[in-house]
């Protein structure tokens, strides 16, 4: 079978755009990125995440001929942070992004996950929107985790965050922390969703019934930056 290979950030520098890639029917995710590996010498796909058909995927889920396969790095932080925007669902990350975090030397990890409610304020929600400035965003993800790390002594940080449509009940950020001990990873989690909230550039639109706002943040302003 034959499928198409997308690359992204710093894999694309190592192994072009794109391309098309040969396997044996019923080949995994896996399959191909040691297959990708030994055709490129310096490409080191473990740490970063897949997609397959613009939906994560693991390294055992199959492919069929004609699927677009894509690998994206973490935003940064290497082998240690996952931090990322996505238009793909968050709920199939969360196996991967828990057993990626749990290490023998971390005794807790922590998930915290964010859906959409409805009703809010009364009011139902048909879904939200969130639109991002992509490049100042990832910065500001490794800005929060580096903010983390020097309040609290963990082990291995992921933070993602939807754009485009969430629907009521769907997830529009995730995030995961593993520490030597518990109080540092629910400390360390509760601080990076409120840091988000008040520093990250992502925007939320509310679509109602009956028309639609854009929301602003807010967040405890105790935490912002110099204070």
């Amino acid at each position: 079978m034959r499928i198409r290979v997308r690359f992204f950030a710093a894999y694309k520098e190592k192994a072009g755009e794109e391309l098309w890639l040969e396997l044996p029917d019923g080949a995994t995710v896996g399959e191909a990125m040691r297959a990708l590996e030994a055709r490129f010498a310096d490409l080191d796909l473990g740490e970063g995440m897949a997609a397959v058909n613009a939906s994560f995927a693991d390294r055992s889920t199959r492919l069929h001929d004609g699927d677009e396969l894509a690998f994206l790095p973490p935003v940064s932080g290497g082998a240690e942070e996952r931090l990322f925007l996505t238009e793909a669902p968050l709920e199939p990350l969360l196996p991967e992004l828990l057993s990626w975090a749990v290490r023998p030397p971390y005794g807790a990890s922590v998930i915290f996950l964010g859906t959409t409610r409805s009703p809010n304020r009364g009011q139902e929600v048909d879904h939200l929107v969130y639109e991002a400035y992509p490049e100042m965003a990832e910065r500001v993800l490794a800005q929060i985790a580096g903010e983390m790390r020097a309040r609290w002594g963990l082990g291995r940080i992921a933070i993602g965050h939807r754009l485009g449509r969430v629907d009521p009940a769907e997830a529009s950020i995730v995030i995961v922390v593993s520490s030597p001990h518990r109080p540092e990873a629910f400390e360390a989690a509760r601080y990076a969703i409120e840091r988000v909230k008040l520093i990250l550039p992502v925007w939320k639109k509310e679509v109602l019934p009956g028309g639609a706002f854009w929301v602003e943040g807010g967040a405890d302003p105790s935490l912002k930056l110099g204070e």
